[in-house]
């Protein structure tokens, strides 16, 4: 890696294709164990999905009225994935050796039609804007991806202004082997991170869930380390490949050294009693590899759902998608 890329990575922000992604606070860590996840499939590293409609019949149905952490995330997750629409808020401020910078991404399924965009403006050397724009027909075999690096038309504050910034023009067709292939998942992946019986062993996370005033269940999930790091499998891929800030990379990651190394996870979500999805907040650690000593990453970012359509066609119209 050329000795000009480690400034680069000062305050890049990785701007990902199923899930937030973002560089923030830079600080030097050699400590952290490397956990092989290159060669894990995500199907190894989740649990039986008839166990959790299983589990997730029984607490539709009453039958089930208590609820650990983890179940509570996979019966939720599981709703998320039975819905025809959806739309999935992600926003964050970053801080990083000293400079601010703010994140906005959506998740949208609506008509079969799943869209993903995710913008960072910079108006900071060091921190290059990003943006993504995909676009993939639920069931079709292939993928439209336009990313963008090094932008000087992304600038200001807020990147909620700047959704239109890319789109069909200049966008590239992926197979969507290729895009697997590349992230480990499916294009359509509503969240962030891998939550099962598996990345949570040892009482390696909160089993404590509250009701609200609202009647609305609250739960804190934690993770370190190899924990952390199988949680967060595809994840890890994306970040890696967002780390280019000037070119789109062409092969995915060829070795577990290229990856991430995490050092903890924390998930604070809130679910309706009717099991829909709130919100999700996240506080997230790891070091990247990068020149010199590597640098350590946090963020700290939150997921907000939405499911009425009002509010999903409007998002849509605004960004030209309907």
């Amino acid at each position: 890696m050329k000795f000009k890329k480690f400034f680069t990575y000062g305050l890049i922000v990785v701007l990902a294709v199923t899930s937030g992604l973002v560089i923030g606070d830079l600080y030097i860590d050699t400590l952290i164990p490397l956990v092989d996840t290159f060669a894990t499939q995500e199907s190894e590293i989740r649990d039986d999905e008839r166990e959790i409609a299983e589990l997730y019949n029984d607490a539709i149905s009453g039958k089930e009225t208590s609820f650990s952490a983890v179940e509570l995330y996979q019966i939720a997750e599981y709703k998320l994935k039975q819905r025809d629409s959806y739309m999935k808020v992600l926003s964050g401020d970053v801080v990083s050796t000293g400079f601010g910078q703010s994140l906005r991404s959506n998740k949208v399924l609506y008509n079969d039609q799943f869209y993903f965009l995710k913008m960072s403006p910079s108006s900071i050397s060091l921190a290059p804007s990003m943006a993504v724009w995909i676009n993939y027909e639920v069931g079709s075999d292939t993928v439209l991806i336009n990313e963008s690096r090094n932008r000087s038309d992304i600038i200001g504050s807020s990147p909620e202004d700047f959704d239109i910034l890319l789109g069909r023009d200049g966008a590239t067709e992926w197979s969507l082997e290729k895009y697997k292939t590349f992230f480990k998942t499916d294009v359509n992946t509503p969240l962030t991170y891998i939550i099962s019986d598996y990345t949570t062993s040892e009482d390696n996370y909160s089993k404590n869930v509250t009701l609200d005033e609202n009647g609305q269940y609250c739960f804190e999930i934690n993770m370190t380390y190899r924990y952390a790091a199988f949680a967060a499998l595809y994840y890890s891929f994306e970040i890696t490949h967002f780390l280019e800030a000037n070119n789109v990379p062409t092969v995915p990651p060829q070795s577990s050294s290229e990856l991430p190394q995490w050092e903890s996870v924390s998930i604070k979500g809130v679910v309706d009693k009717d099991f829909n999805l709130l919100t999700l907040s996240y506080e997230e650690k790891y070091s990247v590899n990068v020149p010199i000593n590597g640098a350590k990453v946090t963020n700290t970012l939150t997921d907000t759902f939405y499911y009425d359509e009002e509010t999903i066609e409007g998002y849509l119209e605004s960004i030209g998608e309907l």
